[in-house]
């Protein structure tokens, strides 16, 4: 952003507190995507098989600690990180018609996307089901319901 290359990006509160993206962007506007990104952890196929049993299975049962872990803290953090933003920059709020309209501009493209994950043997339409059945479970109104297949 110091470059001017682009002029910002999505991203949650945490990380423009944490990595103080505030310095090069003294704006946030908060957008109502829902949920915080997932964080994930990754590792190689081929390192991963070459991994002993008993290993494979701490790190899956750590993996499972940490997704819970994150969600937590980033459930219970929101407002102290977007307090300390309000503190030291401009933050907004998008206005609820534009964040309609601009997820009406949307609508087609997450069944595209899952179609062609799907046509690839991954469980993408599944995946995308159970995760807006989720979040509607736990409370959260779409500006559109996107409908999956």
């Amino acid at each position: 952003m110091k470059t001017h290359v682009y002029e910002g990006w999505i991203m949650f509160p945490s990380a423009w507190v944490n990595l103080k993206l505030y310095e090069p962007g003294p704006f946030y506007t908060l957008i109502g995507f829902g949920s915080i990104t997932w964080h994930g952890l990754t590792i190689n196929n081929d390192t991963w098989a070459e991994l002993p049993a008993d290993v494979q299975e701490i790190m899956l049962e750590v993996a499972r600690d940490y997704e819970e872990q994150t969600g937590t803290v980033n459930q219970s953090e929101y407002d102290k990180h977007v307090n300390t933003l309000k503190g030291i920059i401009k933050v907004n709020e998008i206005d609820p018609a534009v964040r309609k309209a601009w997820a009406e501009s949307l609508a087609a493209w997450p069944q595209k996307m899952a179609s062609e994950l799907d046509a690839q043997g991954l469980p993408a339409s599944q995946v995308l089901k159970l995760t807006l059945e989720a979040a509607e479970k736990n409370g959260y109104t779409w500006p559109v319901r996107y409908e999956v297949k």
